[in-house]
């Protein structure tokens, strides 16, 4: 009923208005013409307001349920979507009206977002973050974001002050931030917010600084993980070594560090924090890592596992499989290329994963939703799951 009296309702207008037109003017076909003018107008700006506007892509995206982003791909034809996604789209376009032109942020000069971390090669932990990173900037290509690298030896602690420096001159809008060192990156840190500059971590916390968010695991709770796993297969009373990675200043990584005191407090909580060898390798002189390992088991006739605090697994793996020394538990961090080859073959047990994809998609689209609709993340600190991945799932494991 509700209709029929609407429809009713318009029709007596259109009447209405071509009557008064025929009126004044005795001529039929232009009193129409002028009156279906008119009448459109009362349609599109008093009865049905929302066709009189051109529509953002946000507003679309609302309208069909769907992401910006796959309103982007839609429109341009570029990228996967669903086929119920593409209806959806259509579907909200046909009925609310047309994208405007004009969807970009009204901003008098480009944003510059800045990405600073270590450097990646393919197959490694970083170039995953730097996966989700990229995925996230597709989803946000109408934006007209643009970004820059600053890239950094993660080894090397004067290649990461250059690289914070290099940002700093850039001045840009917002930083999305995969720190290493703990002091340095608490100074950057303090620029930005000199700047009003807001941040967002990805991999690891800093204490004493204010991000936007931080997307990471609980690198604690990654270390105490690691010595459960450890301690489970092996004998009490055997060794286990604790290999952390030689960096510039002979300083722990921020991760490196949270993991090792997770790992730590784990030995006390069951006692056997008697069984703990420390050590260390470098990722600049892999020669090195093969008298450190020849060393070790000469030294220790007992030495029953080794954990590898970061993602060079593979290296320690090279050494052991060089001594055939494969019988000693291995564990790393995260599912590189060459940990997961070495995890296939078995030298190394197990690795502890925490979805570095994940982690970069979700920084720089908090960081996007922030800049361009003040939208304050929630909570500030994201942990990601922790994952175990062992050689029986290593073919079915998914990040998501």
């Amino acid at each position: 009923m509700h209709d029929i009296a609407k429809i009713s309702t318009n029709y007596i207008i259109s009447k209405q208005i071509t009557t008064f037109f025929t009126f004044y003017t005795k001529y039929t076909i232009m009193a129409k013409i002028l009156a279906s003018t008119v009448y459109t107008c009362y349609l599109c700006v008093v009865r049905y307001p929302i066709m009189a506007k051109r529509l953002t892509i946000k507003e679309i995206a609302e309208k069909a349920g769907v992401s910006s982003g796959t309103v982007d791909r839609v429109l341009h034809g570029r990228g996967k979507v669903s086929e119920r996604s593409r209806v959806a789209v259509e579907h909200a376009i046909a009925a609310y009206g047309k994208v405007g032109e004009n969807y970009y942020p009204a901003n008098a000069r480009p944003l510059l977002f800045a990405v600073v971390t270590p450097t990646s090669t393919v197959g490694d932990y970083w170039s995953s973050i730097h996966a989700g990173i990229e995925r996230g900037l597709q989803e946000l290509s109408y934006l007209g974001i643009i970004i820059k690298f600053f890239h950094y030896n993660q080894f090397d602690l004067y290649s990461c002050l250059a690289a914070y420096d290099a940002v700093l001159e850039q001045k840009p809008d917002a930083v999305l931030v995969g720190p290493t060192f703990t002091d340095e990156t608490k100074q950057f840190c303090t620029s930005l917010d000199a700047l009003s500059i807001p941040y967002v971590f990805v991999d690891s916390q800093v204490n004493g600084t204010h991000p936007l968010a931080s997307f990471c695991t609980d690198q604690i709770a990654c270390g105490k993980v690691a010595a459960r796993l450890l301690t489970a297969c092996t004998n009490s009373g055997g060794k286990i070594a604790l290999f952390e990675s030689r960096r510039s200043q002979t300083r722990l990584s921020v991760n490196s560090q949270a993991r090792r005191d997770g790992f730590l407090e784990y030995l006390r909580e069951i006692g056997r924090e008697q069984d703990l060898i420390e050590t260390c390798y470098t990722e600049m002189i892999p020669s090195e890592n093969k008298q450190t390992i020849k060393n070790l088991l000469s030294k220790y006739k007992d030495l029953q596992g080794i954990a590898v605090l970061n993602s060079r697994g593979s290296a320690i793996a090279e050494a052991l499989e060089l001594f055939g020394a494969q019988h000693i538990w291995l564990l790393s961090f995260d599912l590189t290329n060459s940990n997961g080859n070495y995890l296939r073959s078995g030298v190394i047990r197990a690795l502890v994963c925490q979805r570095p994809v994940r982690q970069g998609y979700l920084a720089i689209t908090t960081l996007a939703n922030y800049i361009i609709q003040n939208i304050m993340p929630e909570p500030q600190t994201n942990y990601m799951p922790i994952d175990i991945v062992l050689p029986e799932t290593l073919d079915i494991y998914r990040e998501e």
